[in-house]
């Protein structure tokens, strides 16, 4: 084993985790250091002091190949550990997947379990990780996982995996160090400089190691530190280490013998002299830094002779390989049709376990290398590409692109089904890239095309329409066509569409206003769970979530996205919790807990998804309400980011806020052109509750305006003139700030619990805004609360804290009005005001508020606000 200096924390800090596996806990352990800085050294290290029969030792590698194995070194672990291959599950399911390979694990407890040079991996690799870090906890096994960190900035993927694990309790992070120059010294010959072998490998542990095998010359570079150790064989083995190299970090000392029969005593001779090592049967490279400079090193013929060789000798192994891996040989071997056909194969094997970056690639290459295949197949692989490109790619437009060049095919071949089936995939891919417009004439078109043919492709274009008419175009066309369909998908027995058109009814209603959308998407998450379809899943928590907030629905909005977001966590699906973060951040604004909000509207943002506009318009309505001046700025330049896509939903929405904004900052002609202009569209009255909301504030402007058939029952007391019953309606919804400017048109008493409620939401400007409304309309302006009011947490008057400690003894109107010397009326009116202030339905809600902001003790009083 190779001599290991200065790694004796780490060497010890891994050893406690072993000794902790040992009492049943499982931990994770990040081991990050450049190329060459001891990692592999360091686990074989720990295989020598632990491994055993008492703790198994299991590793498996990923490699560089040109397209990944999908789950290469978790399928090893998993048959290591004796639970078979991962790929035999025949599932997509990433949580099934993460727990079987979690069993097969834990039944070999204690033990040890390494996935080497993960910088290599696949995206699915790294989402099963993720969720293997959840549940190691008390499972006797210690997960260590080796990377380059020098390689993170150029993987995105690591980085987020890196990025996810980081703040996990039972995550340990290894960062490996250049050695010193006292131990350099200790490892050098005495004639040997070591400050300057120091100062020209940098410390780095594989350069020491090979300068110092070289003499008094020091190696320029890796790679020539690399070959120099592979310069000292013999020709015949470096012959055999060469077909070696092509054959990969790892394999099976029978396939280079297969290769080159009779080559033991040079495979001997590259053991000697540290080139190769073994393990049990299994050859490999002291390093891969050797094995990636040799394998370059070889002449392109010589090296694309020696894959074909590497590819003869697998495809006549039982079970012929992995596909992917063929498919890699034969494209490096020059045999463009044979890569085609095992990359084709290859997109099938990654498709069974939902490795859809994989999929992709492998069908892209089966189609650039596969010119020769006759079109009907071409056509599957466009189709298929425009599929996972979708999900895997960073570049939209290459989806849109397949899809494009799919219906072309088609055309060519005369196929009415195929055109079809490629204009539903085009509308999805325009769809994702937010041309919605496109999206939709693809969808109409692929609906013309197929309805003459009827079955399921038919009814998958419909289902289409109905998605996208409900999302973001006529939620009365949605239901109406979805109905349609549904009827079709149930007598034809196709559960998935029947679950995806009622996602699309429910979200429609729920545009519509109509409570009964929340029971048909718990229904439809009930069923898409049961089903364990996790593209529905993840779709139905969207909607549900959005829809609950839409109609102010908040303790649903709290249960589902608790629940929403744990379940996209397990699956590594992040654009979805970033949407997913705005809606809570609308409900957490409606409730009035605007810090919070903003902390939810800050989080959505993190990357560009659809919903970033909507989480900036949030942070703008809250600057505007605090007064800021530059806030209306904001709020339209969110508005300007959703003006290149058709008028929907997302444009109501912050019209309304575009309004508000303009009352408060007394910008009235701004307001009134922003409602005149909503007036005018022919969609905004399709979305029941920003369309509702534009009434109210045409309203209050004079203006006339037709509000939407359902419309939400505090708007409806405002617009009726009832302002006391509007002001109930608005706390019962938990809306402190739309209860207060009910409160608009009002009596003097009404004003100043109102102004006391923005105060205390922190609404600086609202309350200017609301003072001065009111005084132009000819009431009295209503001056503020004084500063023991606002020093108060619910912004109580000293009179209204005394009320409220009455009533925390259960006193009624009468005893309060004979013990503070005030009349029963005057009382009531204190009453109604620290129910308003404090956005509480009735007494006993608001005494257990006041105690929950420390107004009052817990069996009692706390004294005068200060």
């Amino acid at each position: 084993m190779d001599r290991l200096l200065e790694r004796e924390a780490e060497l010890a800090a891994l050893a406690g985790l072993v000794d902790a596996a040992v009492s049943g806990r499982g931990s994770v352990t990040l081991v990050a250091g450049e190329a060459g800085s001891g990692k592999t050294s360091l686990v074989n290290a720990l295989r020598e002091r632990v491994g055993g029969e008492s703790v198994a030792f299991l590793v498996g590698a990923c490699e560089p190949l040109s397209v990944p194995v999908p789950l290469a070194p978790l399928r090893e672990l998993s048959e290591l550990a004796g639970g078979g291959d991962l790929n035999e599950l025949r599932s997509d399911d990433r949580l099934v997947l993460a727990r079987a390979l979690l069993r097969s694990l834990a039944a070999r407890a204690p033990a040890v379990a390494v996935v080497e040079d993960v910088h290599w991996a696949d995206p699915m690799t790294f989402d099963l990780l993720r969720l293997l870090t959840r549940r190691i906890g008390d499972s006797g096994v210690a997960l260590l996982v080796t990377y380059r960190d020098d390689e993170v900035s150029a993987n995105p993927q690591l980085g987020l995996l890196l990025g996810d694990l980081a703040t996990r309790t039972a995550v340990t992070r290894l960062e490996l160090r250049p050695l010193s120059e006292a131990a350099v010294r200790e490892l050098a010959a005495p004639q040997q400089d070591a400050r300057e072998l120091v100062r020209l490998t940098g410390g780095n542990p594989f350069l020491v190691v090979e300068a110092i095998a070289t003499g008094n010359r020091l190696p320029a570079t890796v790679r020539e530190a690399a070959l120099a150790r592979a310069g000292r064989l013999s020709e015949s083995a470096r012959t055999a280490v060469e077909s070696a190299a092509v054959l990969g970090r790892r394999f099976p000392a029978g396939l280079l013998d297969m290769l080159l029969p009779g080559s033991s005593a040079a495979v001997d001779e590259a053991l000697a002299h540290g080139v190769l090592i073994a393990d049990g049967t299994v050859l490999g490279f002291r390093h891969e830094l050797i094995r990636e400079a040799i394998e370059t090193s070889i002449p392109p013929g010589r090296r694309a002779e020696l894959h074909r060789r590497v590819l003869a000798a697998l495809a006549q192994q039982p079970g012929a390989g992995d596909n992917a891996r063929l498919a890699h040989h034969a494209e490096l071997g020059g045999l463009p049709e044979e890569a085609a056909r095992y990359a084709a194969d290859a997109a099938a094997d990654a498709d069974r376990v939902g490795a859809l970056h994989e999929v992709w690639l492998q069908a892209d290459r089966a189609l650039r290398l596969g010119e020769q295949k006759p079109s009907p197949e071409r056509f599957e692989l466009l189709l298929t590409c425009s599929r996972t490109a979708n999900f895997a790619s960073s570049d939209l437009e290459i989806a849109v692109d397949y899809a494009e060049r799919a219906a072309a095919l088609a055309d060519e071949l005369g196929d009415t089904p195929g055109r079809g089936r490629a204009l539903i995939r085009l509308a999805w891919a325009l769809w994702s890239a937010d041309r919605l417009e496109g999206a939709k004439r693809a969808a109409e078109r692929a609906i013309a095309e197929l309805e003459p043919l009827g079955g399921e492709p038919y009814l998958r274009a419909l289902a289409t329409d109905v998605r996208m008419e409900a999302t973001a175009f006529d939620p009365l066309r949605a239901i109406e066509v979805g109905a349609h369909a549904l009827e079709i998908a149930g007598d034809a027995g196709l559960d998935e569409l029947h679950m995806d058109i009622t996602i699309s009814i429910g979200l429609a209603r729920g545009h519509l206003g109509e409570p009964e959308a929340l029971d048909i998407l718990r229904g439809a998450l009930d069923a898409t769970r049961a089903a364990r379809l996790t593209i529905q899943t993840v779709r139905t928590y969207i909607n549900l979530l959005f829809i609950a907030a839409t109609l102010r629905s908040h303790a649903l909005v709290d249960e589902v996205g608790r629940e929403a977001i744990a379940f996209l966590e397990e699956y590594g699906t992040p654009i979805p919790r970033l949407a997913m973060m705005n809606y809570i951040g609308r409900s957490l604004l409606d409730r009035g807990r605007w810090d919070e909000a903003l902390e939810a509207a800050s989080q959505s943002q993190t990357k560009w998804h659809a919903e970033v506009p909507g989480a900036r318009a949030v942070e703008a309505i809250v600057a505007a309400r605090r007064g800021d001046a530059g806030a209306y700025q904001v709020l339209a330049g969110a508005w300007e980011e959703i003006q290149s896509v058709p008028e929907g939903s997302r444009h109501a929405n912050m019209r309304a806020l575009l309004v508000e904004a303009a009352w408060l900052r007394g910008d009235h002609d701004a307001a009134r052109e922003q409602i005149d202009a909503a007036r005018r569209s022919p969609v905004t009255p399709r979305f029941a509750r920003p369309a509702a909301e534009l009434a109210l504030w045409a309203s209050r402007y004079g203006i006339e305006y037709d509000a939407p058939r359902r419309v939400p029952a505090p708007i409806a007391l405002e617009l009726a003139g009832d302002w006391r019953a509007a002001i109930r309606a608005w706390q019962d919804l938990e809306a402190p700030y739309e209860a207060a400017l009910a409160a608009l048109p009002g009596d003097d008493a009404a004003a100043r619990a109102a102004q006391a409620v923005l105060h205390r939401l922190g609404g600086s400007g609202a309350a200017r805004a609301f003072q001065r409304e009111r005084a132009s309309a000819g009431g009295r302006a209503v001056r503020g609360p004084r500063a023991s009011t606002l020093a108060n947490a619910a912004g109580l008057t000293r009179r209204e804290q005394d009320v409220l400690e009455h009533l925390a003894t259960g006193a009624t109107n009468a005893s309060i009005s004979a013990e503070l010397h005030l009349s029963e009326r005057t009382v009531a009116h204190h009453v109604s005001a620290i129910l308003g202030k404090l956005g509480a339905p009735n007494r006993l809600t608001a005494v257990e508020q006041a105690r929950a902001l420390g107004l009052l003790g817990k069996d009692g009083l706390v004294g005068d606000p200060k």
